[in-house]
This record gives C-alpha cells, structure tokens and sequence, in this order.
C-alpha cells in the first residue's frame, strides 16, 4: 500500500510573468494544464494540486517537473476591437515541503 505524503505549499516570489501554457482541449471551458514554457525552459506538469474559480479567471496550483508554481488563466480585451482572449501568467514560485506522517 503506497500513502502520499501531504505537502506543504509556500509562496516564495510574487510573480506576473506571461507564459505559454499548453493545456488538454484548447477549446474548453476548464482546460487541464499539461505543461507551459517559461522563457525557454518547458515545465511538464505532473500534477493540478488545486484548482480556484474567481470572475473572469481561474488559478491553478501544479507541481511540474522542476518545481511548484501558480498558474492564471485570465480573460483580456483588445482596446480596438474589444475581442476577448485568453492570457495565462505564472502568479508565484512556490516550494512544496513535505509533512512527515507519525506512523
């Protein structure tokens, strides 16, 4: 029998940074997060620890293959032509410290 060891998550920068975020089904309405490109490095995620539902927009807390991270998935207008689309930033750096279970 495998237990999961709960992890503790702490915020460890403030981010607004605009990332490429490649999800399952691009024209959904609650795409799942595979993974995103930050700059040039790609970030595999490997797990959606929560998922938050605001007015116009949703936030994501993943673990991907380097790391922890909070992901915003946002509604924006073109001031010409008022057309909504769809714009994703990296909100945060965050650490996962595992919580050791008393046995």
């Amino acid at each position: 029998m495998s237990t999961i060891t709960p992890l503790l998550f702490i915020e460890t920068a403030a981010l607004a940074e605009a990332v490429s975020v490649e999800v399952d089904r691009p024209r959904a309405v609650h795409p799942l997060v595979t993974g995103f490109w930050r700059g040039r490095e790609y970030h595999r995620v490997l797990k959606i620890v929560e998922t938050r539902y605001e007015y116009g927009e949703t936030f994501f807390r993943v673990i991907t293959d380097r790391g922890c991270a909070d992901l915003r998935r946002y509604r924006t207008a073109d001031p010409r032509t008022m057309r909504t689309r769809v714009a994703w930033e990296l909100c945060a750096e965050v650490e996962g410290v595992p919580i050791p279970r008393p046995r």
